[in-house]
Formats: C-alpha cells, structure tokens, sequence
C-alpha cells in the first residue's frame, strides 16, 4: 500500500478510536484494538485490554470533542506502522482544552489493520517541532 493511503486509512483509524459511539462499543473497539493491546495513559498508568472493555467518558462522552492535529505515519515495515499526532480536546460543557501528544503503533494481521500500543502524553500547549525530527 502506498504512504498517501495508508496514512489516511490510520488516521481514519485513529479518529474512530475517538468517536463516543465507538467508544462506548465493546464490539467496535474488538474491531480496532489487537488482543494484545496496551497503552501508557497520560495519567502515568498502564492499560492492558481486555476483550469487552469500553472507554465511557466520566462527564458524558457526547459534550467531548476530539480534534486530531499534525497527523504523519511512519512505515516501520509493510505491515506495521508508527502514528504520531497531537489531539486537542474540547469540553463542551466547562469549556476547557486539554492538548495531548500522542503516538500509536498499528500492525496489520490477515489485511486488517489493528493499534498495539498507544502513549498519550499532556501537554499544556502544542509547540513547534525542533528542527532535525522528522
């Protein structure tokens, strides 16, 4: 598969992951997530999925929203995938942003693409990239 449209089958991928339907569906997050699955949360903590887990959102899923910003892949070989992006979150209800760093490994199993890992880092702010990194 060439970058142009694999990167945009990630991000597509990547933005699922964020929608509230999605989120609250065990099915569809069996869809997108390997059994294998773990994260570093922001909060320091490790996930490790288990099939049936579903990501609720404490103060009502439907007043978030999630923009994904500065979306780029890198190919670390043809069935997997590196996804770095920065996500600002909108709350709705309190009005408040929070901006994260974010990076996820995809790896493609019998033509399906599936996340691995996922890292989110807070970030008061989104900054420019220093030169030299890709």
């Amino acid at each position: 598969m060439d970058k142009e449209p694999l990167e945009k089958h990630i991000f597509e991928l990547e933005d699922r992951l964020l929608q509230p339907e999605v989120r609250s569906s065990a099915e569809k997050i069996a869809e997108l997530l390997h059994i294998d699955f773990f994260e570093y949360c922001s909060s320091g903590s490790v996930y490790c999925y288990r099939k049936g887990d579903v990501f609720d959102e404490k103060n009502g899923s439907a007043t978030v929203h999630r923009e994904i910003k500065d979306f780029e892949i890198n190919l670390l070989s043809p069935d997997v995938v590196l996804a770095t992006y920065k996500v600002i979150q909108h709350d709705e209800l309190s009005q408040n942003l929070k901006y994260s760093l974010r990076s996820s490994i995809w790896k493609c199993f019998n033509g399906e693409w599936q996340i691995v890992f996922h890292q989110g880092t807070l970030t008061d702010s989104f900054h420019e990239k220093p030169e030299g990194i890709p």
